[in-house]
């Protein structure tokens, strides 16, 4: 294997590997040309990336103090995922992470990992519903700080206010041939934000309960009260999960604490 102080020692060794040339046969010299020019690419645009985090990260340093050797055996593992991060919003929070990485004793390496699957939309919508868990209320919930229960139609509006979540696909597909332009444009929407929400599942960041609640009711606190003759229905609910707290917290930059005079 490489060298493992290099992202793209593996990845060099791959483009030179006998098998490779054997492959593109019999092509070899434009294809060795072009390769190589790749391998250059991959190299200036994976240290001009990391180069960029390393500037981000600077400012959540203890005062800029170097890494101590403990510290960079931590973050070492990120560096190439994090050196293919060309986006600035996604590099502030590899930046963050790192700093958590090395600094706090709850942060899993598996962060990195949940990091780099994440699109720059899903980071911006995260960012978004982490705000709304966060909000004080004007109750005492029960509920851990920021594992706050979501209904779907939140999840939905808070991905795009201006969806109308309130389609089914039993519907579109009976009655598709009578559906304005609009319409077909706002089921995509709410599909679309269905795959985002769904792909949050998926990594655990967010977690979907089956939740049997009163179809009428009064809201009083955190609680449902049913009233009117209410029936009981079963709806998703959605919350961080423990996994997607500790997650958020480390890739905020404003939830990073430190101690000024270390």
């Amino acid at each position: 294997m490489g060298d493992s102080n290099n992202p793209l020692s593996d990845l060099n060794e791959i483009l030179d590997s006998e098998p490779v040339k054997n492959l593109l046969s019999p092509v070899t010299k434009e294809v060795g040309e072009f390769l190589g020019t790749l391998a250059n690419l991959c190299r200036f645009y994976a240290t001009e990336n990391l180069g960029k985090i390393f500037g981000k990260w600077e400012k959540f340093r203890h005062c800029g103090h170097p890494l101590s050797e403990e510290e960079y055996k931590k973050v070492m593992p990120l560096f190439p995922l994090a050196s293919m991060v060309s986006d600035d919003e996604l590099q502030e929070k590899w930046a963050a992470l790192m700093e958590s990485i090395a600094t706090k004793e709850d942060c899993l390496p598996s962060f990195g990992l949940t990091l780099s699957q994440l699109t720059v939309e899903e980071v911006q919508y995260l960012d978004r519903l982490w705000k709304i868990v966060l909000e004080p209320t004007d109750f005492i919930a029960v509920h851990k700080p920021g594992r706050l229960p979501l209904q779907y139609i939140t999840l939905v509006k808070t991905f795009d206010p201006s969806i109308n979540a309130g389609v089914n696909s039993a519907e579109i597909e009976i009655f598709k041939q009578l559906l304005t332009e609009a319409q077909k444009a706002n089921y995509e929407q709410l599909e679309e934000a269905q795959l985002v929400i769904d792909d949050l599942v998926r990594l655990r960041i967010l977690g979907e309960d089956l939740v049997a609640e009163p179809d009428r009711y009064l809201e009083v606190g955190d609680k449902k009260v049913p009233f009117d003759r209410s029936q009981t229905i079963i709806r998703s609910q959605y919350s961080f999960t423990q996994y997607g707290v500790s997650f958020m917290q480390a890739v905020t930059a404003s939830s990073i604490e430190y101690d000024e005079k270390s």
